[in-house]
């Protein structure tokens, strides 16, 4: 019987060196497996046999060798905190991505720029006040001013239509989410059913992670698993997988007229974000790409009626306060003002008479609108389109009307009006004195300093995006070297157990063949 016992423990290990090859086997197999987590074979000692008692010490033998299970190599610890830093960090990337890509848009600080055009233009206007009815500098005038509205018509299409395509991201990200939360639902039954049957299903474990670590690039996410190893998963605070019921998106107009999409829950109608409060590392709301890009494109393409309160995220705040404002939105609302202010400016200024075949008659306004009824905003500004016809520079109201019923008319050469506008172009203005809590902080500034703040806090609001893109991509790269010094495939490591494994088979293989020897004698030779 001790012979057959041995024949036994020897097959145990026998058994146990095959398993621990299979699973250094399939290590070595996946190292450059996206996703992979490294398995390790569990053996512990199988229960020993009491053959007798010696000194009041019992005599046991061992019966060989059990392997316990197949585990993977993970620190959940650390995958929370790469899950958490990471929506952190595709929050900042996207933002940062986007005002890199408004800034493009402008130009600044390379390029044909509104800041240069609008230089130009205010070096015509001087040319023009030292010869007023010159042909070349009246027609060079009224050339610059159709520039202008041009790149600023162009820039406002360019923001409008990166906003379509930020809509366009919106509606690919949610389908994206929707996809990896039924296929989490689906790994979660696989991997139950493998449980029944006593099989480890590591390799469904880890596509599952995956799945986990990519929904947390879109927002913030929290999860455990349960006895049945069905993992429960919840998106922002709404639960999306729990007990093989799926809860998914769909998208919903943010608000009438609107051409934009927002997400909202399948089971409660309720928006995925409110977008109510300003969005800072402060608040802990700054999480995912998906929120990046509502906060980038806003909720509607900014219009004559769009009121400050409808581009900030919480009403009772400036949008100037960090992360308070859609920051498309905003640029548009800011664009909006200048261009308002510059128009308003010419358009008023140049109220006089013309001169040659217009002399003493009424000055034809400078810019007009493109579409009526939607007022002289960014992307509906254009210049009169009699100013452009041939003859149409004599239509530029720049004689001063005179006084008192003086006829001034024949004073062709007077350059006051001329004079004035370029005063005022210097002249400080006070911004948003008394426009609501929304509005941005009142500042004092020229036509032209307006433009380049705006220009520069685009430039600092970028920067501030990419500082802390930067801040959580260090730590989201020192915890994945976390995981993956533990988790990761180390060929060296795999190849000692090989040798190790190889070596234990080899061992057993021995023991059986010399045990088979052994038997052979007694049974057919004694």
């Amino acid at each position: 019987m001790s012979s057959i016992s041995s024949l036994t423990k020897a097959i145990s290990g026998l058994n146990a060196a095959q398993k621990g090859l299979q699973v250094t086997g399939h290590n070595i197999s996946n190292t450059n497996t996206k996703g992979y987590t490294r398995q390790q074979l569990l053996q512990s000692d199988s229960s020993y046999l009491t053959v007798g008692i010696n000194g009041g010490y019992k005599m046991q033998v061992g019966l060989g060798v059990t392997c316990d299970e197949i585990r993977q190599i993970r620190d959940d610890l650390a995958d929370k905190r790469f899950r958490t830093e990471s929506s952190v960090l595709n929050y900042y990337q996207k933002l940062n991505s986007v005002t890199t890509d408004i800034e493009s848009m402008f130009d600044e600080p390379y390029g044909d720029t509104i800041s240069d055009l609008l230089n130009t233009f205010w070096s015509q206007a001087q040319k023009l006040s030292t010869s007023p009815t010159g042909v070349e500098e009246r027609m060079s005038f009224i050339s610059t001013a159709k520039v202008l509205a041009s790149k600023v018509n162009k820039v406002t299409e360019s923001l409008t239509e990166y906003q379509q395509k930020l809509n366009i991201d919106v509606e690919a990200a949610t389908s994206r989410i929707n996809e990896i939360i039924e296929e989490i639902a689906e790994y979660n039954e696989k991997i139950s059913i493998e449980k029944v049957t006593g099989e480890n299903a590591n390799d469904y474990r880890d596509q599952r992670n995956l799945l986990l670590d990519e929904l947390s690039t879109y927002g913030n996410i929290s999860y455990y698993e349960e006895a049945d190893r069905r993992v429960a998963v919840s998106f922002e605070g709404h639960t999306v997988v729990n007990k093989g019921i799926t809860i998914k998106m769909k998208l919903e107009q943010t608000e009438e007229g609107s051409p934009f999409s927002s997400p909202i829950w399948e089971d409660s109608g309720s928006r995925v974000y409110k977008l109510d409060e300003k969005t800072t590392s402060v608040e802990g709301n700054d999480t995912g790409s998906l929120k990046a890009l509502l906060v980038a494109r806003g909720n509607n393409v900014v219009n004559q009626g769009t009121q400050w309160k409808d581009i900030a995220l919480n009403d009772n705040l400036s949008v100037d306060a960090e992360g308070n404002a859609f920051v498309i939105p905003k640029i548009q609302k800011l664009l909006n003002d200048f261009t308002s202010g510059l128009v308003s400016l010419v358009n008023d200024t140049f109220k006089g008479t013309g001169i040659g075949g217009h002399e003493g008659k009424d000055g034809v306004t400078v810019f007009t609108q493109i579409h009526e009824g939607q007022g002289l905003i960014a992307g509906n500004i254009q210049v009169n389109p009699e100013l452009l016809e041939s003859g149409g520079y004599n239509k530029l109201g720049t004689v001063k009307k005179g006084e008192n019923g003086v006829d001034n008319s024949s004073n062709t050469g007077d350059n006051s009006i001329i004079t004035d506008f370029l005063t005022k172009m210097n002249e400080n203005k006070t911004w948003y004195q008394g426009a609501g809590d929304s509005a941005p902080y009142q500042k004092t500034s020229t036509l032209k300093d307006f433009f380049s703040e705006l220009v520069t806090d685009l430039g600092t609001q970028g920067s501030l995006f990419t500082s802390k893109a930067n801040e959580k991509n260090i730590s989201v790269t020192n915890i994945e070297n976390e995981r993956q010094a533990m988790g990761g495939v180390s060929t060296d490591e795999e190849f000692s157990n090989m040798l190790k494994y190889q070596y234990a088979y080899n061992a057993s293989a021995r023991m059986i063949t010399m045990l088979d020897g052994m038997l052979d004698t007694i049974i057919n030779k004694m």
